[in-house]
């Protein structure tokens, strides 16, 4: 029984050492920061008319806030729209690691079974 302890201890070894080495670094567009994220490019209507403004001066605040407001929401629907692929892949690779972790987890288990 006791040859089977220190095989047991290889391989858990070779799981965890395994692990660290299949690891792959960062793409250097993540290094870089966010200079080649977009920004919104969206005119801000600039402050809110005061009590001495004019109706068409609160119209016109009115509707530079809406269309503001319009172009905020695309630009962030579109943002969203190009992400989604990049969501995705990452949450299907976070699945990948778990399921096999998990598979690793229950081969450990089963050798100390063995191993017994």
């Amino acid at each position: 029984m006791r040859h089977g302890r220190p095989l047991l201890m290889l391989i858990a070894a070779a799981a965890v050492a395994g692990g660290a080495y299949a690891q792959t670094p960062a793409p250097a567009a993540a290094a870089a920061g966010d200079a080649n994220v977009a920004k919104p490019n969206c005119p801000k209507p600039g402050d809110v008319p005061g009590s001495l403004a004019s109706d068409a001066q609160r119209r016109a605040w009115q509707r530079d806030y809406t269309t503001w407001g319009d172009c905020i929401k695309k630009f962030i629907s579109d943002q969203r729209a190009l992400a989604e692929p990049y969501n995705k892949a990452s949450n299907a690779a976070i699945d990948d690691y778990n399921n096999t972790v998990k598979l690793y987890n229950d081969q450990i288990e089963k050798l100390k079974e063995t191993a017994k």
